[in-house]
């Protein structure tokens, strides 16, 4: 090992705790930034791979530090991905919604290190490896989990569809290496795999345009019932599977006006917050933002609302108590 090598190192067995917990702080501030842009959606169904930051092995820090011809004045310092991260999304029109919450970050710095659609528009007939890279720094030192990070320390962000995930992880190292590339039959099934991709996606998002059209007054509904949960009950709601059922089926008595209906009537009704606060730690229906929902459906018609829907007449049981109902096996 020569000197050099031998004194980066060095360097980054010191320094590399440090960059592990600013991978770590920028995975825990984006996750939040993107969790808030698409409330009440869950970040668990957004992000397709746990997101797990990563900091270079060190043959491969040598490797580009001194072996890959890369044109490094200052190797340790010109290599921005020591730690990077990876956002893997369903469709493309998801990427744009990671790209805000990087880019509007008050804590770091952002720069755009690679566009794939910036390559689409140079290269219309070229069909390879796509991703969106961004290189973010520390605007300040800040302490986090102990560790004290420099400020202007950075960290490599790629997003990606995971159509994009799956052709990276197919080629990644492989395709590029002289020994493949010399095969044109290699370099031309992976080119027709990313057209093919390309086209996926397209259709992915006609199919998501047609789905959300068709949801658009069941969002409607999700997001007023979680923005009031909220200022009602004061409690941060857990949102699962029950949360959608609960809003299929009784989000047909979400009529006109229901955000303002539902918040007046909690109003006249603000005993209710302290009902479903002392239920929600051990009840999952009473965590569910659409729990008010169902409140409002009984109200309405408390005979035929819970026919035929996801909850049974004991779990109804509380709700029409708290609204002074007879239970709904005890109505005739």
């Amino acid at each position: 090992m020569t000197d050099r090598e031998t004194r980066l190192l060095e360097r980054w067995r010191i320094e590399r705790p440090m960059y592990v917990a600013w991978g770590n702080f920028v995975s825990v501030e984006l996750t939040a930034a993107v969790a808030s842009e698409i409330r009440p959606a869950s970040i668990e169904l957004f992000l397709r791979i746990p997101i797990r930051p990563r900091t270079k092995e060190e043959p491969s820090l040598l490797a580009k530090a001194f072996r890959r011809g890369k044109p490094y004045t200052d190797p340790y310092n010109d290599i921005e991905d020591k730690v990077g991260l990876r956002f893997v999304v369903l469709v493309s029109a998801d990427i744009k919604i990671v790209e805000r919450a990087i880019t509007t970050c008050p804590i770091w710095t952002a720069i755009l290190a690679r566009d794939y659609e910036d390559e689409r528009r140079l290269r219309p007939y070229e069909f390879d490896y796509q991703s969106v890279h961004y290189i973010v720094r520390s605007r300040d030192e800040l302490t986090f989990e102990g560790v004290t990070i420099a400020a202007g320390t950075p960290c490599e962000i790629q997003v990606r569809t995971i159509l994009q995930h799956a052709y990276s992880e197919l080629t990644h190292d492989t395709i590029y290496k002289p020994s493949v590339q010399a095969s044109p039959d290699v370099k031309r099934s992976a080119a027709k795999s990313m057209a093919l991709m390309e086209a996926t996606d397209d259709y992915f998002m006609k199919v998501r345009e047609w789905l959300d059209a068709a949801l658009a007054p069941s969002r409607e509904v999700s997001v007023a019932v979680d923005r009031l949960y909220r200022s009602f009950t004061g409690l941060e709601p857990e949102p699962s599977p029950l949360d959608a059922l609960l809003i299929d089926h009784f989000g047909k008595w979400a009529k006109e006006d229901f955000e303002e209906n539902l918040g007046r009537f909690l109003k006249e009704k603000a005993f209710l917050a302290e009902c479903i606060k002392g239920r929600a730690p051990v009840d999952l229906l009473f965590r569910q933002p659409a729990v008010l929902l169902v409140y409002w459906a009984i109200k309405i018609a408390p005979r035929t609302a819970p026919n035929n829907g996801p909850l049974t007449d004991e779990e109804l049981a509380p709700i029409y108590s708290d609204l002074g109902l007879p239970r709904p096996a005890a109505q005739g």
